[in-house]
């Protein structure tokens, strides 16, 4: 199956990036992966093709969602590109609030809901 999206999930435990990944390239996208929101920008600047949603988790160590986010603003060439704040916060809508995010998940994150989020924020190519 050819990938029609590319997502970018930024999450600092790897057995959720690497489940992520599965359950993702299993239902057709294309997924990047990083540790932290700097390795994520890295990637951003430097990876073709672009990804049509970033997946977010909040708690990493070097650079964490919430400073990401702030410093993806000011990326021109990425800045118009949804992002998806999957946490374990209690209080994720409050942290979330104000981050100009295109919606959030909590963790442990559900499936189902992820893909439906995912596919809603996926616009067709």
């Amino acid at each position: 199956m050819e990938a029609h999206h590319t997502l970018l999930v930024v999450d600092d435990d790897m057995d959720i990036r690497d489940a992520l990944q599965d359950a993702l390239e299993l239902e057709g996208y294309a997924v990047q992966l990083a540790a932290d929101g700097l390795e994520a920008l890295e990637r951003l600047r430097s990876s073709e093709p672009r990804p049509q949603l970033i997946l977010l988790d909040l708690m990493m160590p070097r650079m964490d969602g919430v400073a990401f986010r702030e410093a993806l603003r000011h990326e021109r060439a990425c800045s118009d590109i949804p992002v998806v704040v999957a946490s374990a916060d209690l209080d994720v809508r409050g942290t979330v609030d104000g981050m100009g995010v295109a919606g959030y998940l909590r963790k442990p994150l559900d499936l189902s809901a992820l893909l439906t989020t995912v596919k809603q924020l996926c616009l067709p190519v």
